[in-house]
């Protein structure tokens, strides 16, 4: 299942936030853990690949604020939470698709 984030090119306010789940549908705990997200565009070159914060980690939520050069180029971008775990496994959300982060120009 795919996520859509519309925001605009240079707009840093907005952040991308997500409750992470398993495949059960229950949230994920992220106590002591890590998290990146990471952000590619279509031809797969990776734009971002950094820390997210985490809000709740018992709950798995999740939270991508973009800094200015990250929302400097219009275009359609796919992106993904990567968790680190604390016995250093690593799973990808979504595993079954991607957050598509579209970045729309703005007029000045």
């Amino acid at each position: 299942m795919s996520a859509t984030f519309i925001t605009k090119k240079g707009d840093t306010r907005v952040a991308i936030k997500a409750t992470l789940l398993d495949a059960s549908g229950q949230p994920v705990d992220l106590t002591n853990s890590s998290v990146k997200f990471i952000m590619a565009k279509q031809n797969g070159t990776v734009k971002i690949n950094r820390d997210a914060l985490i809000q709740d980690a018992a709950n798995g939520v999740v939270w991508f604020v973009f800094e200015a050069n990250e929302v400097d180029e219009a275009g359609t971008f796919r992106g993904e939470f990567e968790v680190t775990y604390n016995d250093g496994r690593v799973e990808t959300f979504p595993n079954d698709g991607y957050i598509i982060v579209q970045i729309n120009p703005d007029l000045a």
